[in-house]
């Protein structure tokens, strides 16, 4: 009878350490909050996880070119929390790394250990030269609808002088106030650059941003804009004519930069995080924006007043 008392407790402390342990690796847990880019890099041959939380046209004009990596957009993380697996490193990466620091504090909240966020996220990445990826961009042939206002009567391409002004009546959207960047600005003159860089393929946060910055711009800051205090441009990066823009700003496709000249001095600042993170709730974005380009208008040394 002891002997069979011994040999179920002994088979019940199996079976206990087996459950533990199984338990233990199902809550993996990171032995950093953050990593770089290098150590992400010799990370992600092994057992680890890449999640991308950039909107779907972020990952379609420059992705990370490694094996284990899924797209999940921050704005969905949460309902889609059940299919991260909690066995394995996690690694949560954006543009630059603030939104991703805002997946990574989600997912703290709902009990996760194994994330990490990375450092610097996907400017960091290609910066070091480390493998990216380029979604297939959509050729825009002029004349593929005879009927399009980019093609004559007689289905050739219209010549620069002859296509219609950017804000004809039929396309709002991609429209810039009168002081586009197409006039000459002055350097030497204190201003605040403002531009809405796309590529071809736009997504509805792309098109909310460029549709909420131009309203926000129009309806607050339309004396700037007169007097070319402020400037703003609708770029589009596939257009070889804003090759050295878009490479000035590194602009490789939807961004939202600003340049704040003092003194005849660049003062480049990257506002795309905040553009996709508010592109989709107006009542959020268009305050967000005037109070940012207010706190802008502030550094011109008094020259530039801000609006209230």
């Amino acid at each position: 009878m002891k002997l069979l008392i011994f040999t179920l407790t002994a088979i019940a402390g199996i079976f206990i350490v087996s459950c533990n342990s199984t338990s233990s690796q199902a809550h993996f847990k990171s032995e950093k909050e953050s990593v770089t880019v290098s150590e992400a890099s010799a990370m992600l041959t092994e057992n680890t996880l890449l999640i991308d939380v950039r909107e779907p046209e972020e990952i379609a004009e420059q992705s990370f070119d490694v094996k284990n990596c899924i797209h999940i957009p921050l704005g969905t993380l949460e309902s889609k929390i059940k299919s991260i697996p909690q066995d394995k490193q996690v690694i949560v990466a954006c543009r630059s790394g603030k939104r991703s620091q805002e997946a990574f504090d989600l997912l703290k909240t709902n009990g996760f250990t194994n994330i990490a966020n990375l450092e610097g996220g996907m400017n960091a990445w290609s910066e070091a030269g480390l493998p990216t990826a380029t979604g297939e961009r959509v050729s825009k042939a002029c004349c593929a609808d005879p009927n399009s206002k980019d093609c004559n009567p007689d289905g050739t391409c219209k010549t620069k002088s002859e296509e219609k002004p950017c804000c004809s009546e039929e396309d709002k959207s991609d429209c810039a106030p009168v002081n586009s960047t197409k006039a000459a600005i002055d350097k030497s003159n204190n201003h605040l650059e403002i531009y809405a860089f796309h590529g071809t393929r736009q997504c509805e946060t792309c098109k909310h941003m460029k549709a909420f910055t131009r309203q926000t711009l129009n309806t607050y800051f339309s004396a700037q804009l007169k007097s070319g205090s402020i400037v703003f441009s609708i770029i589009d990066v596939d257009d070889e004519a804003n090759e050295k823009l878009a490479e000035k700003f590194q602009a490789t496709g939807t961004a939202l930069m600003i340049n704040n000249v003092v003194n005849g001095k660049d003062n480049i600042m990257d506002w795309s995080d905040f553009a996709f993170e508010k592109a989709n709730d107006e009542s959020k974005y268009i305050p967000e924006l005037k109070a940012m380009i207010n706190e802008a208008l502030k550094k011109q040394n008094g020259n530039l007043t801000s609006v209230n």
